[in-house]
């Protein structure tokens, strides 16, 4: 036997619990009753309760908690085989990880927001395969495709601005290496899903897009930050300067973002503006067609808490029916029938 939920089967501890309060009630009624009156008196006087009977009821409360409790455990007796299919998109994450997604315009900062969007994304596949690639000056893999969404949180969980050990921000770097990465996964629909400011220190994104494209993968870019610009802090009182001492403004740069997106057949959406973006990006995957991956023979255990909740059902029912009251004492010539 096994328990698909057993922390429940710690609840049997309320069984004894329960039955400690009847015991404690019993002895209190009693201890009332003789306070009252002379036991013959009150015999006359109430209707008086079969405590076999009364007994009877607990007993049957207690067996049908019991048996709640194991049906909420979920005990599992028996397998059986079946085929899993699983079918859905390749999707691979670039996250700018440069310093410049510090930046405070987005809140709490651009890097920590861009995370939190794709955690919310995660929560909403079903059979879509995930991968993650951080970029500065240059792209590191930092997850690998995956159907296993908890695997990709924690591996984002992890993502900051050390990430890609080189300083910079080369975009064209991240495409090439997400692009190899969704090659090299086989054949179906394939997105990249460009997340960053859009600052870039190398050049060359039209034909890292390009590339991409003639693979048949869609870019979907997305800005973070504004146009207005924003300090880049380095500590909590301090911010980042250039060579000449002057503060550096860290703007979001549309132009190349929304190039590489055209070039692909994708899209390209500024988050400050367009905050519901990552809900358009999972509209557009369900629109894709989906690539069906390997199928696999999955051992599924029967539930069997019907074996438990059954009877708990039907004794609580025996329960409500059963009366602790008996036929008032017949009385003769002022004394009590026995």
């Amino acid at each position: 036997m096994h328990y698909g939920a057993p922390l429940y089967l710690y609840g049997l501890l309320l069984v004894p619990i329960v039955f400690a309060l009847f015991w404690r009630g019993r002895s209190r009624r009693k201890d009332a009753l003789a306070r009252f009156g002379e036991s013959r008196l009150l015999a006359f006087l109430k209707l008086d309760a079969d405590e076999a009977k009364r007994r009877r009821k607990e007993r049957l409360i207690l067996f049908a908690l019991a048996g709640v409790l194991f049906a909420l455990s979920h005990p599992q007796y028996g397998e059986k085989r079946t085929e899993v299919k699983r079918e859905g998109v390749d999707v691979v994450f670039l996250l700018d990880t440069s310093l410049s997604m510090l930046a405070e315009d987005m809140k709490p900062n651009r890097l920590a927001h861009a995370k939190r969007e794709i955690e919310g994304f995660l929560s909403r596949l079903r059979g879509d395969r995930i991968g993650i690639v951080s970029f500065a000056g240059t792209a590191v893999p930092t997850c690998p495709l995956t159907i296993d969404y908890g695997a990709v949180r924690m591996f984002l969980r992890g993502v900051d601005t050390w990430t890609a050990p080189e300083a910079g921000t080369a975009i064209a770097k991240a495409l090439e290496r997400g692009t190899r990465m969704l090659v090299e996964s086989g054949s179906g629909s394939r997105v990249l899903v460009l997340m960053t400011d859009g600052e870039d220190h190398e050049g060359d994104v039209a034909r890292a897009a390009r590339l991409a494209a003639d693979e048949g993968i869609r870019i979907f870019s997305i800005g973070f930050g504004t146009s207005d610009g924003e300090l880049i802090p380095v500590s909590s009182r301090e911010f980042k300067k250039d060579k000449t001492g002057e503060f550096v403004v860290t703007k979001r740069i549309d132009e190349s973002l929304r190039e590489a997106a055209t070039i692909s057949d994708g899209r390209y959406w500024s988050m400050s503006e367009q905050p519901d973006a990552m809900d358009l990006v999972y509209d557009t995957l369900q629109g894709m067609e989906k690539q069906e991956y390997k199928s696999r023979i999955a051992v599924v255990r029967e539930e069997r808490f019907a074996w438990f909740l059954f009877p708990a059902a039907v004794l609580l029912v025996l329960e409500s029916l059963l009366s602790t009251v008996t036929r008032k004492k017949e009385v003769w010539a002022g004394r009590v029938a026995p």
